[in-house]
């Protein structure tokens, strides 16, 4: 299949010549020069054999072009005049692909952000449907993402999505759950990161100069900063801030080899879906399931961990094992006088 996206132009300006009403025959220096007119991408004799190669017999492609060459006429012809690349059927694999792409889209279709592609969402959406409803037994709603029935802070994706794309500063008001009042900060805005359904803002606090986390359901209220100038990080990675961590905290800290060992049955579900990226299997028997992550020690490790309840045992390291206990401990008196 072709590697780049030059290659993919140039086989939809030999599409569109071979379709011309006005020539039927292109010789190979016809096609040459009306691809270097077009989009001044310079190709030889070579390139463009591969190019109608391509579209004669790829497989991924699956153009099937019926590109013919007339010795008498000296050029390339369709041998079907109604032929195009740019209206080709969609295999099955292809459309569940697509109708998996636009059940997604349509998750999203409410939110302002994408307001500006409500229109191609839903001319996507709608496609997916109608040819969907040509085959039996089709259902386009078959995908239900979960959704948290309420999210405060929501409100705010826009103006913060914006003030990121565009490298504005922010003013927030922010209260934290164990503050009586919020307080003003000035941000210069980084990331945004969902984690179960909340949403956290990552950037720069003009206040202290540090990188900070503010929750969107604690923000009280935001508005642009124009009179601050926008602070970049030129080290801050968005890709590599949360890399270490099982959800938002503690991205910063050390990172320690943490060892857990499942039972047998709740092992199944942490093989086929990772605590973490850092994942690796050490054991996998009758007995245990036992994994090595890699990650620093937070509130989001002890909440995954206490979830699986008595189907596992921390092994290592000693103090993240003790705190499990500290836990666990404190959870059983709870109840001792009920």
């Amino acid at each position: 299949m072709p590697k780049t996206k030059h290659a993919i132009v140039r086989m939809r300006l030999i599409n569109e010549c071979l379709r011309s009403k006005a020539r039927k025959y292109w010789s190979k220096t016809e096609l040459i020069d009306k691809i270097s007119a077009a989009k001044d991408i310079r190709i030889g004799e070579r390139t463009l054999d591969y190019d109608i190669y391509q579209m004669r017999y790829c497989s991924q492609l699956n153009y099937n072009a019926p590109i013919a060459y007339s010795k008498k006429e000296n050029g390339y012809y369709y041998t079907d005049p109604e032929y195009t690349i740019e209206n080709l059927p969609l295999n099955e694999v292809e459309l569940h692909a697509l109708a998996t792409a636009a059940a997604t889209l349509g998750q999203y279709r409410h939110m302002a952000v994408f307001s500006e592609f409500a229109s191609t969402v839903d001319k996507v959406v709608n496609l997916v449907q109608q040819i969907s409803s040509d085959q039996p037994g089709a259902n386009s709603g078959f995908i239900d993402f979960e959704k948290a029935p309420y999210a405060k802070g929501n409100e705010y994706l826009d103006t913060i999505i914006g003030a990121i794309r565009n490298k504005h500063t922010l003013r927030l008001s922010y209260r934290k759950f164990e503050d009586a009042q919020p307080k003003n900060r000035t941000i210069s805005p980084y990331l945004l990161k969902e984690y179960r359904n909340r949403w956290y803002l990552v950037g720069l606090q003009h206040e202290t100069g540090s990188l900070r986390k503010f929750a969107l359901d604690r923000i009280q209220s935001l508005e642009s900063a124009p009179e601050a100038p926008y602070i970049e990080k030129a080290d801050f990675k968005p890709e590599l801030y949360f890399k270490n961590a099982i959800g938002i905290s503690q991205e910063d800290g050390q990172v320690e080899e943490v060892v857990l060992s499942f039972s047998p049955y709740d092992g199944n579900y942490v093989k086929t879906q990772h605590l973490h990226s850092s994942q690796e299997l050490l054991v996998d028997d009758d007995k245990e399931v036992r994994v090595k992550l890699k990650v620093v020690l937070n509130y989001e490790l002890e909440a995954t961990i206490l979830s699986f309840g008595k189907e596992v045992r921390v092994i290592a390291p000693e103090a993240l094992r003790q705190k499990i206990r500290q836990i666990l401990d404190a959870c059983r008196k709870q109840y001792q006088d009920c």
